[in-house]
């Protein structure tokens, strides 16, 4: 009797360490996540010179606001909610006007989403959803937005805002649209190797382009029920693509300028976008910790790196326009405190702390 005993303890044993072997928990865990910079401090040192900044309705500075948010929301710092309360009165209550009628104008709507996700104030939920049902008044034969252009921009710009209706709503149309609209992206501009295009006339793997896709596929995935019919095609270019990122990752730990080409430049905006998406997946559990975590760790300190003490990130690619042109793209100035690094660097800063915060 006591040794049948035994024998079943010693069962179960086993089955539970093989069966916490591939867990999500115990994988982080394994990865053991430590680093010398301190995301939150980076992250507010970017908020706070932001915050000193008058706001406006340019599309990067709402990425950037839009990330404030969401970074003072996970270090629960109530003042940056203030502060982007602030920066967005003009537009809700003053003479100050926002725009539609192109994905880059539409885009505004993130920022009072997530406002209006943090305080409950309903004139903000209001112009969110002018904004995001706007984009869908005449819908195309194919359901996409009429805004449209097929540049893989258009997947965060669009992707990002439907999906903030979807959360601040929970109006399953918004979600579907949003993943719809990266379903076909990714059948059009997607290639063999996870990587995207700019445009199909412009068949490079631009940083920045790539790094649009990548954050919009996953705050699609953050949200989308595995029993969606897009679930699995759209984890499946997600995981595609992170996995030929992390083979392109520079030995320094930043991404470049175009990502195939190591001799161009180390770029910020995508090191940050592609470091949300990684740090997200590893978190939810899409991707293997163990594989990931120097990719992860290594990237942050890098990208940490280059944030000044003025709160400032270095290397910040220039707003682009798509070219079919190699030279066009390797020849794009660098910025230093370029909102699109300032974005991307709150994104990714929020993701770690995030990651961290489980382990």
């Amino acid at each position: 009797m006591n040794n049948k005993f035994l024998s079943l303890v010693l069962v179960l044993l086993l089955l539970s360490l093989s069966f916490s072997g591939s867990g999500k928990g115990t994988e982080q865990m394994a990865a053991n996540w430590q680093i010398k910079t301190d995301p939150k401090e980076v992250g507010k040192r970017i908020t706070n010179h932001v915050a000193k900044k008058k706001s406006y309705r340019f599309y990067a500075m709402v990425c950037t606001y839009y990330g404030a948010l969401n970074f003072g929301d996970v270090t629960g710092d109530s003042e940056i909610t203030t502060q982007m309360e602030k920066g967005i009165a003009p537009y809700i209550y003053g003479n100050r006007h926002y725009r539609k009628g192109h994905v880059d104008y539409n885009v505004f709507g993130i920022w009072p989403f997530e406002l209006y996700r943090q305080t409950g104030n309903k004139d903000y939920l209001q112009t969110g959803k002018e904004l995001a049902d706007d984009e869908y008044e005449n819908v195309r034969e194919d359901g996409l937005t009429p805004y449209s252009r097929f540049w893989v921009d258009d997947m965060y710009m669009v992707g990002s805002l439907q999906v903030q209706a979807y959360k601040s709503t929970l109006e399953t149309e918004y979600l579907d649209r949003a993943a719809l609209l990266l379903s076909v992206y990714c059948d059009s501009l997607q290639r063999d190797n996870g990587l995207f295009h700019h445009r199909k006339d412009a068949p490079f793997y631009w940083g920045r382009g790539n790094g649009w896709a990548a954050a919009a596929l996953t705050e699609v995935l953050l949200v989308l029920p595995g029993t969606h019919k897009h679930y699995n095609e759209l984890i499946t270019a997600y995981r595609k693509m992170m996995a030929t990122l992390r083979a392109y990752q520079g030995e320094d730990g930043m991404w470049h300028q175009l990502i195939d080409y190591p001799d161009s430049y180390a770029e910020t905006s995508s090191t940050g976008m592609f470091l949300f998406a990684m740090a997200s997946g590893v978190d939810k559990g899409w991707l293997p910790a163990e594989e990931y975590k120097d990719t992860v760790t290594k990237s942050w300190e890098a990208l940490a790196g280059y944030v000044n003490k003025k709160g400032k990130t270095r290397n910040v690619c220039i707003a682009t326009n798509a070219k079919n042109s190699e030279r066009h793209y390797l020849k794009r100035w660098k910025l230093t405190g370029d909102y699109h690094g300032q974005a991307a660097v709150l994104w990714a800063a929020t993701a770690m702390l995030r990651l961290m915060e489980k382990n």
